[in-house]
This record gives structure tokens, sequence and C-alpha cells, in this order.
């Protein structure tokens, strides 16, 4: 096994150890999971990963999703660039709210490489379920599309960092004014605990 490898393997297991115990919670917090891996090892290489979810949670469930970004190089001018998102959309109460949100950039003798994590949580808890208006969801779309075609643009890494700041603040302001009751269109909803998380390790 590769160093590199190891390393790689370290950050997996930094996860799973942030998990719940308990088999049956610790199998359904898998299901929470969003993450973006991009990993190289091949000199002049340049890999990127993008994960985009939006989850709908109802019920009394513990808020304890897993939104990571991983990247690793261990090459020569090469470079390794992941991004992820998400979303959670919980009615009711919940009596644990602990999220989880990460970002790990790691390079082993690297000679003249980059690598770029970029993880953001948008948590929402409301009191009722919502959905999103057509406006807001066209908007959610326009940003996820613009975060994947990211990794067809040559961007120094202030500029990776620039644009996901502009489409995080895109997806605030849909959470903020495109989010109404489905029980009614014209109503919004309350909003009874609002978090957002970010993490960047850019290197």
């Amino acid at each position: 096994m590769t160093r590199l490898r190891r390393l790689l393997v370290l950050v997996v297991l930094v996860i799973a150890c942030a998990l719940p115990s308990g088999g049956a919670q610790a199998a359904d917090s898998r299901f929470h999971d969003n993450v973006a891996d991009a990993f190289t090892e091949q000199d002049g290489a340049h890999v990127f990963d993008f994960a985009w979810d939006l989850r709908r949670e109802r019920g009394d469930d513990p808020v304890d999703h897993l939104n990571a970004a991983n990247a690793a190089a261990r090459c020569t001018q090469c470079g390794a660039r992941a991004i992820a998102f998400q979303i959670v959309l919980v009615s009711g109460s919940p009596d644990i709210v602990a999220p989880r949100n990460l970002a790990r950039a790691i390079t082993d003798q690297c000679t003249q490489c980059e690598v770029a994590a970029e993880a953001r949580q948008f948590v929402r808890v409301l009191d009722a379920p919502v959905r999103f208006t057509g406006e807001g969801r066209a908007e959610l779309a326009a940003v996820r599309n613009e975060l994947r075609a990211l990794e067809d643009q040559s961007l120094s890494l202030a500029q990776l960092d620039e644009q996901v700041e502009r489409q995080e603040a895109r997806v605030i302001d849909a959470l903020d004014h495109e989010l109404v009751l489905k029980s009614r269109p014209d109503a919004r909803p309350e909003v009874l605990d609002k978090e957002l998380h970010q993490s960047a390790d850019l290197g």
C-alpha cells in the first residue's frame, strides 16, 4: 500500500469514527452521507469530483448527516479538487441536530501540485413539510450545474474558492426566500433551526 493510499485510508477512518456507534444507527448514517473524493498519483493529471445532495427528512430522527470533500495527490504537476454541497430540510422536532461537514486536502511528495477540498452544508429544521418554489428549483439546478462546470475551468485555488462562495450565497438566498409549505404554497414555513457549515482546505 502506497503512502498516499495509507493517508486516504486514514481520512476514511477519521470520517468513520465520527459516525454514531451502534449497528443500526451507524448503518442508517451511511444513507445520509454526501462525499466527493478526488485522488491522483499520476504525473500531470488533474482530477475533480463533485457531490450534490438535497435531502428531506421527517420525524424525530437524529440529524447526523455527513457532507465531506476529500482531495489528495502524490505526483508532479498535478491537481485534485473535490466539492461537496448538501442541503438538509427537516420537518419536525428532532432531539439531536448534529450534522457533520468536513474538507480534507492532502499532498504527499508532490511537486508543483495543487489540491482543494470545499464542503458546504445547509441545514434547516422547519415546523412543517416544505418544498421549493419553481424559481427555487431552477436556481438550485443552476447552482448544481455551475459547480459541476468548475471541472472544465482553469481556476486558481483563490478563484475556485470565490466561485464556491458565490454559489453558496445563491443556495442561502433560495433557502431564505424560495421555501414554502407543502400544504399552503402561499405561506412561508417557520424556521426552528438554521445552520450553515463551511469547510475548505486549499493547498
